[in-house]
């Protein structure tokens, strides 16, 4: 709930009829808990460009060799004479692996720039 909701929830409560709970006591909690928001340290913003930079310098330090199985190609050759991959096998559980640990990289950069 941000301050521009609590305001107008305050503006509501004072245009009604009380209930089981006092206008007063209503606007007493919303006010409350107004202030606590504003007390509130604000979350620090998270800057893309330090988020996508220190993605891609992540994953440009990995080595991925063992990404594709060189030893499971099937090629054909082609048109004059030109090698062509019919199919390759890819490591998928690899690349999930080390995309994952790029982003825990980027999320220790992040957390160590917010303190």
């Amino acid at each position: 709930m941000t301050n521009k909701h609590i305001q107008s929830t305050i503006c509501k409560v004072h245009a009604n009829f009380s209930s089981l709970f006092s206008k007063e006591d209503v606007i007493k909690l919303l006010t409350e808990l107004d202030t606590e928001i504003r007390n509130e340290d604000p979350k620090p913003k998270m800057d893309i460009d330090v988020l996508l930079t220190t993605f891609r310098q992540v994953l440009s330090e990995k080595d991925w060799d063992s990404v594709v199985d060189k030893d499971d190609v099937e090629l054909s050759v082609g048109y004059d004479n030109r090698l062509e991959i019919d199919r390759i096998a890819i490591d998928e559980d690899f690349l999930i692996s080390e995309a994952v640990d790029a982003l825990e990289a980027v999320y220790n950069a992040l957390d160590e720039e917010a303190n």
